[in-house]
């Protein structure tokens, strides 16, 4: 992925261009799983990341994503985070989610990037959430998600 907190970012640029430059998939298939379920009652698969490693390398190579599928990003607390989409091969919906499961910000269709674009044409986007969750792009709209939206889901929350 690409995702850094502001301030990790800021801290450990070295880090970040390190990350951009790997491509790992097998952290995808090795990620936990789980199901969250849409305000509609529907329901779909999700792999839950909450190291700083798998939070770093997210869906980076991931050259296709279901509809039914997401990956749901999981921090010790509520925060402010920027996620950067380095590498990251597929276009996307990315949900912030606060604490109290309710989404408080989504920007749809994030562009697809590759270790080959230059940094100043990667996507960001930023908001407030102690869970970020990242959906195949149109896929917000098609399920008629908004903020406020409450989404159901079960995680252990990561230690600071």
């Amino acid at each position: 992925m690409k995702m850094f907190l502001l301030a990790a970012a800021l801290a450990f640029p070295a880090l970040a261009r390190g990350a951009a430059a790997k491509c790992t998939p097998q952290a995808v298939s090795a990620a936990k799983k789980t199901t969250l379920t849409m305000p509609n009652g529907k329901t779909i698969k999700i792999d839950l990341v909450d190291t700083p490693m798998s939070r770093e390398v997210g869906l980076m190579c991931v050259t296709k994503m279901k509809h039914d599928y997401g990956m749901l990003f999981v921090f010790p607390q509520d925060m402010f985070l920027n996620f950067w989409m380095k590498n990251t091969l597929v276009s996307l919906d990315i949900l912030w989610i606060g604490a109290d499961k309710r989404i408080t910000v989504i920007h749809e269709r994030l562009k697809s990037s590759t270790v080959a674009t230059p940094d100043d044409q990667v996507a960001t986007a930023g908001g407030r959430g102690q869970y970020v969750l990242e959906l195949a792009a149109g896929e917000a709209k098609r399920r008629k998600l908004k903020a406020g939206d409450v989404l159901k889901f079960e995680v252990v929350i990561p230690e600071k």
